[in-house]
């Protein structure tokens, strides 16, 4: 886990301060959490990008619409695919 010094403002650290108090988390912890919810758009804003070039250069595929599996179509699929592959026997038995 990497370490940050940071300088804040005095009232920044009093409004931190306060937060964590009210949570009974640390100021740490509080800190952190405001930094990644600060940050968390990147990460949609990166994928929203990556689809978008994708698009773009006509290697996205949207996927197509399906109806919904029934709980007797699944079973009647897993039953007759059963004994096909140990490895997939070993997954859908795990639920994957």
């Amino acid at each position: 886990m990497k370490q940050l010094l940071l300088r804040i403002d005095d009232d920044l650290h009093q409004r931190i301060t306060r937060r964590a108090q009210r949570t009974g988390r640390s100021i740490n912890a509080t800190a952190g959490e405001i930094l990644a919810r600060g940050v968390s758009d990147e990460v949609l804003d990166a994928r929203a990008e990556l689809r978008a070039r994708a698009r773009r250069l006509g290697v996205l595929a949207d996927p197509l619409p399906s109806a919904p599996v029934t709980e007797a179509e699944r079973e009647r699929a897993l039953s007759s695919s059963k004994g096909l592959g140990p490895i997939l026997d070993t997954l859908w038995a795990e639920g994957r």
